[in-house]
Parts: structure tokens; sequence; C-alpha cells
């Protein structure tokens, strides 16, 4: 069965990659919307996740630029079920944000911890050596994080610890490519030193023992009619459109091994 694809388009970045044309996927225009970069207001919010509702349901999600990571907390927000959150980021994206009326791409895990009672814990991955100065101390009990350190040092037993330490069989996943090294994804923003197979080594570690419930990806490189043809934008696009390809291929196999029937049904 072939996982369905949204691609969240707020700066036409997805219209300039071709990863998705051979999948089952649908599109969610809003590049009319203003005033939602980095900061959104949580009426906003909503009328957002009233959009996703009214498209196709999907399991994979492209949210577009890292500046719109906070999506992930409309996607979180649908789970009914006792769930881990496995983010692969550099960020830990647990500040809190300037006004209680905004959600940001920087405070969406603080957020998500906050008000959504199924988040049982978050599992955050690639992040800078600072990252434990970034998360408040009431809600640092739900959080475990892994440095881009310490995953270079010993990742096979990290992989393995976080595989044993999950509370819950239900995992979402979200990965932030601006976790993974400048050579193999670029985005706006600072990079960490995760490879990209490193990764998905990691993600499908995942696959084979928990359910996975949902998918989310972002670190796209801003696009606009006046940078799109600049040879930085050009190197983005390529670099990110080759890196997501081998991330959907990787995610729609695992889930088509999951779904594919037993021979012993058919003896």
């Amino acid at each position: 069965m072939e996982s369905s694809v949204t691609l969240w388009n707020f700066d036409g970045t997805y219209r300039r990659q071709s990863f998705y044309l051979r999948s089952n996927y649908t599109s969610i225009d809003l590049e009319y919307m203003r005033n939602i970069s980095l900061f959104c207001e949580k009426a906003v919010l909503w009328e957002l996740a009233d959009r996703m509702r009214n498209h196709p349901s999907s399991n994979i999600h492209y949210l577009g630029s890292g500046n719109y990571h906070y999506i992930s907390y409309i996607l979180q927000s649908q789970i009914n079920e006792p769930y881990t959150l496995v983010l692969f980021d550099h960020h830990t994206d647990t500040l809190p944000a300037p006004s209680e009326s905004l959600i940001s791409c920087g405070s969406w895990v603080l957020e998500s911890i906050h008000n959504l009672p199924m988040l049982k814990k978050v599992f955050i991955i690639g992040v800078s050596e600072d990252a434990y100065l970034h998360i408040p101390e009431d809600v640092q009990n739900k959080v475990a994080v892994y440095t881009e350190h310490s995953l270079q040092s010993n990742l096979p037993t990290i992989t393995k610890s976080i595989l044993t330490n999950l509370p819950t069989k239900s995992i979402y996943i979200s990965m932030d490519k601006d976790v993974l090294l400048q050579e193999e994804a670029l985005t706006a923003w600072d990079h960490g030193t995760l490879r990209l197979k490193q990764m998905m080594g990691m993600v499908k570690a995942l696959y084979r023992t928990k359910s996975i419930i949902g998918v989310d990806i972002c670190g796209e490189y801003p696009v606009n009619p006046a940078t799109e043809y600049h040879k930085r934008t050009k190197e983005a696009l390529e670099k990110n459109d080759r890196a997501n390809g081998f991330i959907l291929q990787s995610i729609q196999h695992w889930n088509a091994k999951r779904h594919k029937p037993s021979r012993l049904l058919h003896a």
C-alpha cells in the first residue's frame, strides 16, 4: 500500500521540486496567507487545521521551511492514543513564544508538551551541545536529548538506548533537515552533523520495532521570485529534492512492508 503525501505549500518551494510526483499526493495551497512565517496566531493555527481537514487524510506531511515547523503541533493534536514524539532537529523548539496568543517554530514542542495529553515524552535527536539550556525546567522530565557529538561518537549504542527507553508503542516522527550536514540538505538555519543515511537508519529501526502513526518533514530553503534563480537557492532546491526523495522512498518502502499480507494468510 503506497503512503499518501501532503505538501504544505507556503512559498512554492515544492513546485520547484519533483520528489513527490510519482506518489499519491495532495497540496494545501497557503501562499496567499500572510504573517505566519516563524510565528502564528493560535486562532489562525486552527484555521490551518480546518484547511487540513478539507483534504484527504495522509500519513506523511512535508511542511516547507523550518519556519513552519509548528504545523507539527496541528498534526499531533489529532492523535488519540498515547505516543512519543521522536524529533530529529538541530534545535529543541522548546522556547516559550513571546505571547500566549502565538505559537512559533521555536515553541511548538513546548506547546505540545503542555497541551497535548496523549504526548508522553519527547526524544530530540541531533541537537547542539547547549540544547539543555533551552529546555524549561518544568518539562525536562518529559524530554530526552541526544546531541550531535554524542551521535557521532556512538550511534549504534544510542539508537539501541532510544528504542529501549521509548515509553509508548506508538511513535510520531518529525524531521527537520537542519539536523543534517549542509552537503546533504540546505536550510536557512544553522546545521547539525548527521548524515542522511544515519538519520534514516535510526528511522528504519523505529519502523522495525514500533508503530509509526505519522511523519512530518520540514527544512526547505525559503524561495521567492527575487531569489529563486540565485545560485544558492538553486543548490538548495537540488539538495533538498534529493534528500526529500530519499526520505519519502524509504518511508513508503517500510510502510509497504508493514502492510504486506503474510503468505500464511493465503496458505
